[in-house]
């Protein structure tokens, strides 16, 4: 019987490895290859570009076959994953060359997207989040638990979700990469349906070798307490009431725990080490369609970095300041002392330029230590990183220097400044061991310097004298012997050998030992070469082992000193995310805000930070905003803002909510932007765009702007906007701010008048915070007749003749034109349709379709007469008709009134 191509030794390995881990890409490593077989091959050469071969291809069942170099893994990886793979690396666990029959082989990783630590897989400015959940929905009114573990930087969190909205709002803060739930919830028919609600993504199946996720409260306190060293979770801010915050906790970490160790023959991750407790009123709320309107982190166009704020004021040196500033934008604060302390920093640092930038210089040395710090941790790093974790904390010292001890320091930076002289004693040791650019594997020598290691000395030295040697051994040997055709050479199966032509034969010594007979020649080997060889042979081996000795030596002294380099990670990530602010506040004009527990928001001469750093600075027209969603006269003083008039006169009462008309690309929409960006830099610490600032604590920023279908949920365009909308009216409270922008025109245009109407009624009379609503529907003026809460502001336009000049400048007042044909014109629609739109506008003017001539749609009665009025041309009502056509002089007094009833009903009937 024929023996099948799978039944080998080596496929055996693989298939072992493949039955634990069928839902993996399993790669199993041979020689300088990872190898795929079978399925594996073809996905892997699918999404990953390789060459499809085949093994035993003339056999009967040969067998499909893929791989990649090893030393490229991290270019293929990203591909798999991106595909929705999980990957299984199979490594060698003996050296080959030792090995006595098959080489040993095992699991080392499995590799999810939620658990990368390989830094070329990531970017490098996003965190990687591994979030775990109880649950989607509340059970017995139970608050929900959320765990959030980023594997490549070691930061973990817990937080509770009170409802459904709360998590969503969680779950677009993190951007899960992978999504953990209990089996017996992910197994539920309904879940995808809720977890598209909450905008999630697939949840994950468990790793094979692990229970699937459904923890006892006592289970999961008890591992996680043991897996942490520690003998309660107390410390992490788990208290004994928070059981879905240590189930969640427990599961995210035990899967990645297992992923990075599924064999149990390499590290957990050792680099997790406490657990950090949010708690939700810390924090200003900013949702997903929030951050997605302001493009706070990613543009709207792409979802890629450019043009949004993140990218615009990322002036840190590292990649963990960048993923700092990306936190604080995505989540600011909203407790006063906190952001103080942030302003405080920045400002010490905006007042002394040289400090500035001596720090700046300092940091631009610094690499990711985080990241670099979990290679440590889990024997994944190589000699490079020691060294850039020798240069870091070198870096660090220097941040220490340009900062200075200076007592006058705010307290931020001074707590940063303690933790800047980790593990000093380690460094010194990795400058003096280790070359300054070392090999990126860490099992073929090159690693240490020259006179670290006696015995490591002689051997290089024998290697590097060994052509020396040999030349001085052939000509010593033919000298000796008379024989000047010797010749000294080397190959891999016979090593070291002498060679002489069978001519010469009678002439050979007898010291010469018969190594090799050839067609022509005879190979030799004598004493002393045999010497020779051992040592030079041995060489190679013993040099590699000696270095990766004293490779680990360091790596595990690294490890051991974990706890403070990781302080000093965090202290530079803070200092360069603060020195970053302060050079953009400095060098573009921005000024520090007054922020407190008032519900003004003033702004003076504020500037879109994104828009003017495309203009170029001074380029941008700056508008001045002030609103007051206190119950009494509140104005900023003349003393305290250093300004004489935010954009009207301090006698006049506060308004919490304003009407924005104007023409189209006139710059509303960049206004009330503009608004809420200054409220969430200011809150994450920074400096704003404005010559000055008080913003009174913000809870929430809302924004409706803009909006598309989502085929996919069954939402047109106008539902997706009513959803938002209904989202701001039921959530919002007085400290929110409210940023509205054409509400309403997706539908028609009595109905899109009426809800614009009633929504700025609903945020006026019943929310009473302040907001900004801009719109065409100018209509909306009026409400502020009655209300002097609203106040109407517009854009001032420039115009002579057809020649239109937006001025880009707010000021107050209503608009009576939207310009909506001129920018047509501008857009390069056709002449003709732009004559034709004119004549129908004329029409309409002339017919005076104004709603506010009709009736308020306030008080608007649901039995009232409808016209349907004609765009094309006047059209006569049937009753006009009907009066014009009636002969009135042969009516009876009778039959006058008769016909005035009959005319009034079918008027009520429309």
């Amino acid at each position: 019987m024929a023996k099948s191509s799978t039944d080998t030794p080596m496929m055996r390995q693989y298939l072992e490895a493949k039955a634990a881990h069928p839902d993996a890409v399993v790669l199993m490593r041979m020689g300088d290859f990872y190898e795929a077989f079978m399925g594996d091959a073809e996905e892997l050469a699918r999404h990953a570009g390789v060459a499809l071969t085949c093994r035993n291809k003339g056999a009967d069942d040969p067998i499909a076959m893929a791989g990649v170099p090893h030393h490229s893994l991290h270019t293929y990886l990203p591909r798999l994953l991106a595909a929705g793979k999980r990957v299984a690396i199979m490594d060698q666990l003996e050296d080959p060359k030792t090995a006595k029959g098959l080489v040993k082989r095992g699991l080392t990783r499995v590799i999810t997207a939620g658990t990368l630590i390989d830094e070329s897989a990531l970017d490098t400015v996003a965190a990687n989040h591994l979030v775990a959940l109880t649950a989607i929905t509340l059970v017995d009114g139970k608050a929900l638990g959320v765990a959030a573990l980023d594997t490549s930087t070691g930061h973990f969190t817990v937080e509770a979700a009170n409802d459904a909205q709360h998590l969503a709002l969680i779950l677009a803060r993190l951007a899960p990469a992978e999504l953990l739930l209990p089996e017996d919830l992910r197994r539920r028919e309904d879940t995808p349906a809720r977890l598209a609600e909450l905008c999630a993504p697939v949840p994950v199946p468990p790793l094979a070798g692990i229970a699937a996720y459904a923890w006892k409260p006592a289970d999961a306190r008890r591992w996680l307490a043991e897996r942490l060293g520690v003998a309660t979770l107390d410390g992490f801010g788990i208290s004994a009431d928070d059981d879905h915050l240590a189930a969640a906790a427990a599961a995210a970490l035990r899967y990645a725990d297992h992923a990075a160790n599924p064999g149990g023959t390499g590290k957990a991750l050792g680099h997790v080490r406490r657990i950090r407790r949010l708690h939700h009123d810390d924090h200003l709320v900013i949702d997903a369609t929030c951050r997605r309107n302001l493009e706070l982190l990613r543009n709207s166009r792409d979802q890629g970095p450019q043009g949004s704020l993140l990218a615009t004021i990322n002036r840190t040196k590292s990649a963990a300041g960048a993923r700092l500033l990306a936190e604080w934008l995505a989540r600011p604060l909203t407790t006063i002392p906190a952001i103080s302390a942030r302003h405080d920093a920045v400002a010490f640092l905006v007042a002394d330029d040289r400090r500035r930038d001596e720090v700046r210089a300092a940091l631009a040395q610094v690499y990711d230590l985080e990241r670099l710090l979990a290679r440590i941790a889990t024997g994944r790093c190589h000699g490079r990183d020691l060294v850039h974790l020798a240069t870091t904390v070198q870096a660090a010292a220097s941040v220490a220097t340009a900062l200075g001890a200076d007592g006058a320091a705010p307290e931020l930076l001074r707590l940063a400044y303690e933790h800047l002289h980790p593990a000093a004693e380690l460094v010194r040791d990795l400058s003096r061991t280790l070359v300054d650019d070392p090999p990126l594997t860490i099992s073929e020598g090159g690693l240490m310097r020259d006179g670290v290691d006696a015995d490591l000395d002689r051997l290089r030295a024998i290697r590097r004298d060994a052509d020396a040697w040999l030349a001085q051994y052939q000509a010593r040997e033919a000298a000796a012997c008379g024989l000047k055709q010797i010749k000294v050479g080397y190959n891999r199966v016979f090593g070291y050998y002498i060679e002489l032509s069978r001519a010469r034969g009678d002439q050979v010594p007898p010291h010469f030992v018969r190594k090799q007979t050839l067609v022509g020649a005879e190979r030799y080997i004598t004493p002393e070469l045999k010497e020779f060889e051992d040592q030079a042979l041995g060489a190679d081996e013993r040099i590699n082992a000696l270095e990766l000795a004293h490779f680990t030596r360091l790596r595990d002294r690294a490890e051991q000193a974990l706890d403070e380099i990781q302080a000093c990670a965090h202290a530079l990530a803070l200092i360069d995310v603060l020195a970053a602010l302060a050079d953009v506040a400095r060098r573009l004009g921005w000024c520090r805000p007054v922020v407190d527990d008032s519900l003004a928001l003033d702004l003076r001469e504020s500037r879109h930070p994104v828009v003017e750093d495309v203009l170029g600075r001074g380029r941008f027209v700056a508008n001045d905003c002030r609103l007051d969603a206190s119950d009494v006269r509140c104005p900023m003083s003349d003393v305290e803002s250093g300004t004489s008039d935010i954009g009207h006169r301090t006698s006049d009462p506060a308004s919490r909510l304003a009407v924005i008309t104007g023409p189209n690309m006139a710059g509303k929409s960049t206004y009330i932007r503009q608004v809420a960006l200054a409220v969430i830099l200011a809150q994450a610490g920074s400096f704003v765009p404005a010559a000055s600032a008080r913003i009174g604590v913000v809870d929430r920023v809302f924004t409706r702007v803009g909006a598309g279908d989502e085929l996919a949920r069954g939402q047109s365009t106008f539902m997706v906007e009513m959803a938002e909308t209904a989202a701001i009216l039921n959530h919002a409270t007085r400290r929110s701010l409210v940023v509205l922008d054409e509400v309403g025109r997706g539908t028609s245009t009595y109905d899109g008048v009426s809800l614009a109407w009633a929504i700025t009624e609903h945020l006026h009379d019943r929310i009473g915070c302040r907001a900004l609503f801009a719109t065409h529907y100018h209509e909306l003026v009026d409400l502020a007749v009655d209300r002097p809460g609203i106040r109407n502001l517009t854009v001032s336009v420039a115009e002579q003749d057809e020649t239109v000049v937006f001025l880009h400048r707010i000021v107050d007042g209503a608009a009576t034109r939207s310009y909506g044909i001129h920018v047509a014109r501008l857009a390069g629609v056709p002449e003709p349709v732009i004559r034709r739109a004119r004549e129908v506008l004329a029409t309409l003017e002339q017919l005076n379709v104004d709603l506010t001539e009709r009736e308020r749609p306030a008080a608007r009665n649901a039995e009232s007469p409808t016209v349907q009025l004609t765009l094309f041309s006047p059209t006569e009502h049937p009753l006009m008709k009907r009066l014009r056509e009636q002969e009135l002089d042969g009516l009876s007094p009778r039959q006058a009134q008769d016909l005035l009833y009959n005319l009034q009903q079918q008027a009520r009937r429309g």
